[in-house]
């Protein structure tokens, strides 16, 4: 089927979203059978013209499809149907009643989409944890060193919370979660991160992924718009993107963070009003995925922005405890005197993902609101679990864990920057040092031309596994093969080894 022949019909009074709409149909034509594997898409700026949509419109309702595993694209080439897709695309047409189809992809993670995101990490019985898997060196971001987790002395506060435990903590908790924790916890952010709030603006949640789908819930409605960093994580585009919102916008981030002045604009252009944006989220304190840093500068900008539009930000201070600077900056949240920031933490990284406790600071007046969201979702998170987090926090052993753990992640990220510039010298361009888990590495020059694709076949070759950052971009993916390397979970010696084949993989002659 040629570009020209793709039958698409928009509902513009639906209050089902457009790239939705868009998304559907094309997910219908290829049920159908009007659209077969390796049936080229038209270009977005093509197929917008045919609609009479923004171009915005398009390149989400494209990235919906990836996410389902329906097409192909890679930088340079047109949009493909996925080899695949036909059986990917079994699940019943969505009502039109219904306000949005999640993103989470109907197949399985491990399917047959080209992102490298949706891989899984492999676990225990998987097949990919046979020697073969176990050989590779992988540079997968957001990883803590698990293995170097304080299990005797996490089992001694497990010990001391179960027996404290009484009827209360074996019944229904609070929504909001523990008193003790909720106080530990705003002893930890005003130390750490200069914000100040009581524990009754507390709420604990099944990790900072809760926390950011109900405040998606909570202020997101039919007719609002939210605004995200371009990049950003796909889980988050997920999430947003299963909020009844009329809109998620991108909008781009520089050296300095989010480009504030442009937001107005990228709205415009998307077709929505400024005024409706209800929430936008940013990452100051480290930018996914690139580890820029928002500047003091633009901060007063956005917290500016925000107040004039009515809207809130929702600071998510992922890595926050993880800082390798001395000119480290508060909490954007912290800086906040109108109660248009929420602040979002996690312990998945500072301790292990399976705790699953995050936590959200909020103004006073979306307490109440949150917690009734909060109510119907899970009910509450593990009281006993939480109870035994504040003893580990209150004894000082959560302290004593960060400090260790910040030495041994300094040195692995001294070790991986030192490698990467030995081994590739000025091919490379590094950013997000300052903090974090991992690092954007970005080719250069010569090894540039290889492309993503090309890096990560040939790396893999050589028993190296490192992940590119292209899927992260909605607006336009990075010039140069750019790939985010994670060295938490990885020994100094097995950081060596790594970029020693991955320099002999893009290096040896002939490849």
């Amino acid at each position: 089927m040629g570009s020209s022949e793709l039958l698409i019909t928009l509902n513009r009074h639906s209050r089902v979203p457009l790239r939705q709409q868009v998304c559907d149909e094309i997910a219908a034509a290829v049920r159908a059978g009007r659209l077969r594997p390796g049936a080229q898409l038209p270009a977005s700026r093509e197929l917008a013209g045919q609609l009479g949509v923004s171009r915005t419109v398009v390149v989400g309702a494209y990235e919906l499809l990836r996410a389902r595993g329906l097409v192909t694209a890679r930088r340079g080439s047109a949009t493909t149907i996925a080899p695949h897709a036909a059986a990917s695309s079994g699940a019943p047409e969505p009502s039109p009643a219904a306000p949005r189809t999640p993103l989470i992809p109907r197949t399985p993670l491990s399917g047959s989409s080209d992102n490298p995101m949706w891989q899984p990490w492999p676990t225990p019985g998987d097949p990919g944890d046979g020697p073969a898997e176990r050989a590779m060196i992988d540079f997968r971001h957001g990883t803590p060193a698990l293995a170097d987790f304080p299990v005797s002395r996490w089992q001694h506060s497990v010990q001391r919370a179960h027996a404290r435990a009484g009827t209360a903590s074996l019944g229904y908790g609070p929504a909001e979660g523990s008193a003790g924790l909720r106080a530990r916890i705003t002893e930890l952010v005003r130390r750490s991160r200069g914000l100040d709030a009581p524990p009754g603006r507390v709420v604990v949640t099944s990790g900072a992924t809760q926390a950011t789908d109900i405040l998606a819930r909570l202020l997101a409605g039919p007719d609002d718009v939210i605004v995200i960093e371009d990049p950003s994580h796909t889980v988050l585009r997920q999430i947003f993107g299963s909020a009844p919102a009329a809109a998620v916008v991108p909008v781009p981030v520089d050296e300095q963070g989010l480009r504030v002045a442009e937001i107005d604009d990228r709205v415009r252009a998307a077709g929505h009003d400024p005024d409706r944006v209800s929430l936008v989220y940013v990452t100051p304190s480290h930018q996914f995925p690139t580890g820029h840093v928002l500047s003091s500068r633009r901060r007063r900008e956005l917290l500016a922005w925000v107040r004039r539009r009515g809207a809130v930000v929702l600071e998510d201070d992922y890595h926050n405890e993880f800082a390798f600077t001395d000119d480290r900056l508060p909490a954007l949240a912290a800086e906040d005197r109108h109660g248009n920031v929420v602040y979002v933490g996690s312990f998945s990284k500072t301790l292990y993902p399976a705790l699953r406790l995050g936590y959200a600071i909020l103004p006073e007046r979306l307490v109440r609101p949150c917690l009734g969201i909060k109510w119907i979702t899970d009910r509450l998170s593990p009281t006993l679990t939480q109870e035994t987090l504040a003893d580990f926090i209150a004894t000082g052993a959560y302290a004593r864990h960060i400090s260790r753990m910040s030495r041994l992640y300094r040195q692995r990220r001294g070790r991986l920057l030192e490698a990467l510039h030995d081994r590739f010298g000025d091919r490379v361009r590094i950013s997000g040092q300052a903090a974090g888990l991992h690092v954007l590495v970005t080719f250069t020059g010569p090894l540039a031309r290889l492309g993503e694709e090309r890096i990560t076949a040939l790396a893999g070759r050589h028993g190296v596994r490192v992940h590119p950052a292209s899927g992260y971009y909605v607006l336009e993916p990075p010039p140069a093969p750019a790939f985010l390397m994670g060295y938490a979970a990885l020994p100094v010696s097995r950081i060596d080894e790594g970029v020693a084949r991955l320099a002999a993989a893009l290096t040896t002659p002939g490849r």
